[in-house]
């Protein structure tokens, strides 16, 4: 019997006079029902908070003692937790039959279903038989709504096809897209061809019924949503919410009930919720919290974070969940073994830089699952990706540009964030500010990180400090996609090409210290060391005209870093860079005493 499934469900109803529970096995017999009382009080609660979202933040003498304690706390519940489930007559019963197919080599699903969002809340993952969690014996947990309708048996083939929404509107907090996105394309980029991932841009939810509609019409439906972002509950209306963006950027509070029958209708089997407070439900009714709202609608699968996550305990989980899931388990094993690899690696970094302290963290019960119906499996064991499917590295297509920063690059990200959102209007931008402000850095930076996140085919850097002529930009423009062959063009089908080469394919362009071209930054005049001729910047002019006259139709995107605003380039939008914020500040400081 090894191999097959066992599979077990308690059902949980709360009464006037507290809980009351019940075991169903797999051919659907009840037992005796029995009083629960649930373990995770208030204070634990609170404590639990602190543990997973505050210590690493402010480690010292204090703080980690209050966490060895915390630690401490967390096994007692996980004691607790075991002992009001299985601590009966019925439990204990159930109990055996768990040891029984744990021995056998049977895998494990524990489906706790109620429609009580203060059941619902408890840490249940952290149930502790004395021997360890049973999330480490085979067991996989996930939770369930009392009669929520069945999921369609969906048909799902190589690659993974995946949404990906990040979204930051203004006025919700903001989080670094690069903290959270990062993980998860480090872990995709390991699976090579097994999985295709698409951006939600703008991350609207008509974008998504939009992204969503035209995918399954052409017949390449997406089969997991990853929303990436801030979840709240809105108390004036009792309900859950995940907070989009409206065309403003402003903030649209969409509800798990409205998100859910916009993906149920369009049959999505797993959504993907690394949003803070996506499955927190404490003191909320159990349709007011995001991912039980899901399944009510009819979503299939939802795996939702309790609460905020490490960056590196982020990248950890979602490397393991996607890797599984392309070797052919099912989701509920995948997060399983995804918990394990939290586990087994419970370093989180203080601060980022090389040789950076640790401390040791305890979270990986953090993700939950919610399920209706069986336990998906995505991809059959053995499945193989395509060929040649497999994605460059961003410093494959990046041409010209320096090396990374010695200390790393910090900071910058809402910088980052206004540069992407000025490009939707915006052919051309300038960044401006004093020597030493960062302006390269950052320029690098976004290059970098818009390769990577595929907003663009290749990125081209071009610096000004020496004397760089119209025949050099357009020379390194065209190089980077027809290779050498391009220096067999003539000079000015070299130029009509690049320009063409600009308009219609997604190239960033980087014009580097652009005041080395200003009269004042000339030689003998503000310390100026290059001499560039007034008919040279008579020609840049021009290039840059023909360039950007398209507006925002353009495919490409030009970069120009100058230390004045007055560039001599025609309507080009600016964005003065300012210090770095002072937490950028101290992770610099960091970075650069681990490094000496």
């Amino acid at each position: 019997m090894s191999g097959e499934v066992y599979s077990v469900r308690l059902v949980v109803q709360q009464q006037d006079s507290g809980f009351v529970g019940k075991w169903i096995d797999d051919d659907g017999q009840e037992a005796s029902s029995f009083p629960l009382v649930l373990p995770m009080n208030e204070d634990d609660a609170a404590e639990l908070r602190w543990y997973l979202e505050k210590f690493h933040g402010f480690v010292g003498p204090g703080t980690r003692e209050r966490a060895r304690l915390a630690e401490a706390r967390i096994e007692d519940l996980g004691r607790r937790l075991f002992t009001a489930c299985f601590g009966t007559v019925e439990g204990t019963n159930v109990y055996r039959n768990l040891r029984d197919a744990e021995k056998d080599g049977r895998p494990i699903l524990l489906t706790l279903g109620s429609n009580a969002s203060t059941f619902l809340q408890q840490p249940w993952e952290l149930m502790h038989d004395g021997r360890g969690p049973l999330a480490f014996q085979g067991v996989s947990i996930r939770r369930q709504l009392v009669g929520a309708k069945p999921t369609p048996r969906f048909d799902v083939a190589l690659p993974l096809r995946i949404l990906l929404i990040v979204a930051r509107p203004n006025g919700a907090g903001f989080i670094d897209p690069r903290s959270s996105m990062g993980p998860l394309l480090d872990g995709l980029d390991a699976l090579g061809g097994l999985v295709e991932l698409s951006f939600c841009e703008p991350p609207t939810l008509a974008e998504l019924d939009k992204r969503i509609s035209a995918a399954r019409k052409a017949r390449e439906p997406f089969h997991i949503v990853h929303f990436d972002g801030h979840g709240t509950y809105l108390p004036e209306t009792g309900v859950g919410a995940l907070c989009f963006e409206k065309d403003d950027r402003g903030v649209d509070f969409v509800a798990g009930k409205r998100l859910g029958d916009l993906l149920a209708r369009l049959e999505i089997p797993l959504v993907i919720l690394e949003a803070c407070r996506t499955s927190d439900l404490s003191d909320q009714p159990v349709f007011g919290s995001l991912a039980p709202a899901l399944l009510e609608s009819g979503v299939g699968s939802v795996v939702a974070f309790s609460h905020s996550v490490h960056i590196e305990a982020s990248r950890i989980l979602v490397e393991r969940f996607y890797q599984e899931l392309a070797a052919g388990m099912a989701v509920g094993q995948a997060l399983s073994e995804s918990r394990v690899a939290l586990r087994a690696r419970p370093q989180r970094w203080l601060h980022l830089g090389p040789k950076a302290a640790t401390v040791d963290l305890l979270d990986w019960f953090i993700p939950q699952l919610y399920q209706v119906g069986i336990d998906l499996v995505f991809l059959k064991k053995g499945a193989k990706a395509r060929k040649g499917a497999e994605k460059p590295r961003p410093e494959e297509r990046m041409f010209g540009f320096p090396p990374r920063p010695m200390y790393r690059f910090h900071g910058r990200a809402k910088d980052l964030l206004e540069l992407e959102r000025a490009f939707e209007k915006h052919p051309a931008l300038l960044l401006t500010g004093g020597g030493g402000m960062g302006k390269t850095a950052l320029a690098r930076e976004a290059a970098w990180w818009w390769l990577r996140t595929r907003r663009f085919e290749v990125a081209v850097f071009v610096s000004f400090e020496q004397v760089a002529t119209v025949e050099r930009v357009v020379q390194e423009l065209g190089r980077a996609f027809e290779g050498s062959t391009f220096a067999s063009r003539s000079g000015e089908d070299q130029e009509k090409t690049a320009v063409a080469l600009f308009r219609e394919r997604k190239v960033l362009l980087v014009w580097d210290n652009f005041e080395s071209t200003l009269p004042q930054f000339q030689q003998g005049e503000a310390g100026g060391i290059v001499n560039y001729p007034e008919a040279e910047r008579a020609r840049l002019r021009r290039l840059f005209e023909r360039l950007t006259e398209n507006g925002a139709a353009t495919r490409g995107r030009l970069v120009v870093t100058c230390r004045p605003a007055e560039s001599g380039l025609p309507g080009i939008r600016e964005r003065a860079l300012a210090g770095l914020e002072r937490h950028d500040s101290l992770h610099l400081v960091h970075a650069i005493a681990d490094i000496k």
